[in-house]
């Protein structure tokens, strides 16, 4: 499956074209090409070793928006069967290798996140770490009702996404989601918000240390009339 093209209109409506930034070069206008992207940390997300840990992964696993592939390597070396799905194609391929460099199959794929063609009930669990907030508003919308047609009955969300308690900057625009987004978007297209959490980190970029604020979120599939 391949998507449009490999850019999303972000919550403040600029193009985003995140294959020119894994391929190095400025992925909007008046933002600066990256080396590496801030997110690139080869290793798993806290969050997603805390779902897991919690044992809120279960059964057959869609990494939604997963970029370099990190986060679905580490949960096929817990055993999981991995799908890991993104616009970018540069992405998908440093993915590919980091899964077989790590000795573990991860099936890839570009696929658009609101859209989803040719899966229908195939996924228990849904993994989805920092893509939700790429997305405009109508895209949102789209994808949570794609990924609800995408999953079998109970299966999981499990989100995390910038919260609109992050302060503005100018040098890296920082796309932001409120609870009530979170709230409506997710109950609107079939999902049930079990848990809601306001989290945040620390992490040196460029040099300076940058505190992020996160929503975590989970939530079960429901069967919808």
């Amino acid at each position: 499956m391949t998507a449009p093209n490999s850019s999303a209109r972000s919550s403040g409506g600029v193009p985003f074209d995140f294959d020119a930034l894994y391929r190095g070069e400025s992925p909007a206008e008046g933002i600066p090409a990256v080396a590496t992207p801030p997110w690139d940390t080869r290793a798993p997300k806290e969050n997603v070793v805390a779902w897991q840990e919690g044992g809120w992964v279960r059964g057959d696993v869609l990494d939604i928006g997963c970029g370099l592939g990190d986060n679905a390597v580490y949960l096929a070396q817990q055993g999981f069967n991995v799908t890991g799905l993104d616009i970018s194609p540069t992405a998908l391929s440093i993915a590919e290798r980091r899964a077989n460099d790590a000795g573990v199959r991860v099936t890839f794929a570009v696929s658009d996140s609101t859209k989803l063609e040719g899966y229908t009930e195939t996924f228990d669990t849904i993994v989805d770490s920092g893509m939700f907030h790429c997305l405009d508003d109508a895209g949102k919308r789209s994808y949570a009702a794609a990924a609800h047609r995408a999953t079998r009955p109970g299966a999981t969300l499990l989100l995390s996404c910038f919260s609109d308690a992050n302060p503005a900057d100018e040098d890296w625009p920082r796309p932001a989601v409120s609870e009530q987004t979170l709230r409506d978007v997710l109950g609107g297209a079939g999902w049930d918000i079990e848990a809601l959490e306001p989290a945040s980190w620390r992490r040196e970029i460029d040099g300076t240390q940058v505190e992020m604020a996160f929503w975590y979120v989970r939530a079960r599939r429901r069967a919808l009339p």
